[in-house]
């Protein structure tokens, strides 16, 4: 039975989606909370603790990771300044499923905040909510869909839709520091837009360019930003 209670003041919430009328968030451990907005509202005196957990934190989860084997991480040690491994993790609906997105990026030591940063690796869990409680369960495959992931708001497509245009089992990417355009000049220094961004193969694993190098350089020179713009949903 699921017990109502409210998130922890210290629960840092890594992304937040709609699914099936009710709204989820995913914490920095991978836990799962639903709050039911059908049934939750300002006036209800509940309301501060609307957030029911569906999968549970898991403590072994982080944030950063040495990296010198990315299968075996050991979590980071903030005294060191090793290479190591950043995940960020996202939130997505695609085709009735909600996903979790975890995205793998490596960066050098010494490095000035995504000067570096290079994805190279994505995982795609999918969240098992008929069991109590729930579970992720790791998925091999995008169902012919694609996913364009952003911190502000993930979306996901059916490619067949684009024909040409959207590639079926990929997830689009691009710079997460340009995901927070308040951060698009880090103390001081601009950064590349298109440095890390790409096209992740779920079949292959492979990245390829988001865009054609013309376009590419030409972004780059004007140091054009980037965002997702989608089509109405019907």
């Amino acid at each position: 039975m699921r017990t109502e209670r409210p998130l922890d003041h210290l629960t840092r919430i890594s992304d937040i989606a709609f699914f099936h009328g009710d709204l989820y968030a995913l914490t920095d451990h991978e836990g799962l909370h639903i709050m039911k907005l059908d049934v939750c509202g300002p006036s209800n005196p509940k309301f501060s603790q609307a957030f029911c957990p569906c999968i549970a934190d898991d403590p072994t989860q982080q944030q950063i990771y040495f990296c010198h084997d990315p299968s075996e991480p050991q979590i980071f040690d903030p005294r060191d300044t090793p290479p190591g491994c950043v995940i960020l993790r996202y939130l997505a609906e695609s085709d009735g499923r909600l996903l979790m997105v975890r995205r793998w990026m490596s960066f050098p030591r010494r490095s000035r905040l995504g000067d570096h940063d290079r994805t190279f690796r994505f995982e795609v869990f999918e969240a098992n909510l008929a069991t109590i409680p729930g579970q992720w369960v790791k998925a091999e495959s995008l169902d012919g869909q694609a996913i364009f992931l952003g911190l502000q708001c993930s979306k996901s497509v059916l490619a067949s839709q684009f024909a040409g245009g959207v590639r079926e089992d990929c997830i689009y990417f691009m710079h997460r520091i340009f995901d927070q355009p308040y951060r698009q000049n880090n103390l001081g220094h601009p950064m590349d837009p298109l440095a890390d961004s790409g096209v992740y193969n779920m079949r292959n694993g492979e990245v390829t360019p988001l865009l054609r190098d013309a376009v590419m350089a030409d972004l780059q020179r004007k140091r054009q930003f980037l965002t997702w713009f989608f089509p109405a949903d019907e």
